[in-house]
């Protein structure tokens, strides 16, 4: 399955673009949907999306920004940019960081098909580093469940594990490792990692990371029960809020914030407790809320659509279909409505 991220600010343009990649099968998926570069960045880390699409100029971090950590970091991953401004230097500085098509706004549905299948056929090395970041968040993601022991030595197998690559892809060894430490760290909600030993370990000896990673997973296995309890309360907190805000542009950036946690930590624990991503959360919740609506109420669908958060008819339609396996007006129709 090719999983692809979309970053841009306007809300209305990223449900277009979402709506149009959902539309070109092929066992194509959106995984997530970012506001921002800063969420996009850490959306990435979490999710280990095949393909980027990206505007350029967003708030916070803008999309060369974005890509430039990206190129930087080494995460395997294809490119698309998307930009409102025919600017050479623009290009060119994309280019230079490895992205691979450059579109220009308005996107035309014809235009991003054909730069999807072009990236389509450059994905064999990146599906290869897909494994091997999937193994890391499959380890994060369970990790409240590991006993101390167990943990450490899983911990200890999967820097083992990446190891093998050292010498095939030496670059793509120090990233993997970069994004083990900035996990653990994550959970600490620590930054240590700007002056930590990682940060410089290029032709660091393997025992000394070992090590090094041991002692800071050491911080987080100390208390695990107390641990579970905290974190189970703060993303039933977080599900509350949803419920209560779900017609609001709610983001990834603004529940983090909500929580006190950072973007990357928040989005783990929000996965590993409620079973979903936030955005599938949040679009299950606005779906129900719609389903009301469309039972108890004769507003058209658009006003619905809008009603329960969705800045698009159409996707909102897409997504209702995805959940419930039918159209808004299919699901009045067996309501006998």
């Amino acid at each position: 399955m090719l999983k692809v991220l979309v970053a841009e600010d306007e809300p209305w343009i990223r449900a277009a673009i979402v709506e149009m990649v959902e539309g070109f099968g092929h066992d194509i998926k959106v995984v997530g949907d970012a506001t921002n570069g800063i969420e996009a960045w850490h959306m990435i880390q979490q999710l280990w999306p095949t393909v980027l699409i990206t505007d350029i100029m967003m708030p916070v971090m803008d999309g060369l920004e974005l890509v430039r950590n990206i190129s930087e970091n080494k995460i395997p991953m294809a490119v698309i940019i998307i930009s409102g401004y025919e600017n050479f230097q623009y290009a060119q500085q994309a280019i230079s960081y490895g992205v691979n098509k450059y579109l220009l706004k308005p996107v035309k549905r014809e235009e991003l098909q054909d730069a999807m299948f072009e990236v389509m056929g450059k994905l064999t090395e990146i599906e290869k580093m897909n494994h091997y970041l999937i193994n890391i968040q499959t380890f994060f993601d369970t990790i409240n469940d590991i006993d101390p022991a167990g943990g450490m030595k899983r911990l200890y197998q999967l820097v083992d594990n990446i190891r093998t690559i050292k010498h095939v892809n030496y670059g793509a060894y120090l990233s993997l490792l970069r994004i083990v430490e900035s996990k653990i760290s994550s959970l600490l909600n620590s930054i240590e990692a700007e002056h930590s030993l990682m940060s410089h370990f290029s032709g660091v000896p393997d025992q000394e990371i070992r090590q090094h990673l041991g002692k800071l997973a050491e911080s987080w296995f100390l208390h695990p029960e107390r641990n579970k309890k905290e974190f189970k309360q703060i993303i039933k907190s977080a599900c509350d809020f949803i419920h209560e805000h779900y017609q609001d542009d709610l983001t990834l950036t603004q529940m983090a914030e909500y929580t006190g946690l950072s973007i990357s930590h928040f989005s783990s624990l929000f996965k590993r407790y409620t079973g979903e991503s936030l955005i599938a959360y949040i679009n299950q919740v606005r779906v129900e809320k719609a389903k009301e609506l469309l039972r108890n109420s004769n507003d058209k669908i658009y006003l619905i659509a809008e009603m329960v958060g969705f800045s698009s008819q159409p996707y909102f339609i897409r997504v209702f279909k995805n959940v419930t396996g039918m159209s808004p007006n299919e699901y009045r129709k067996s309501m006998g409505i």
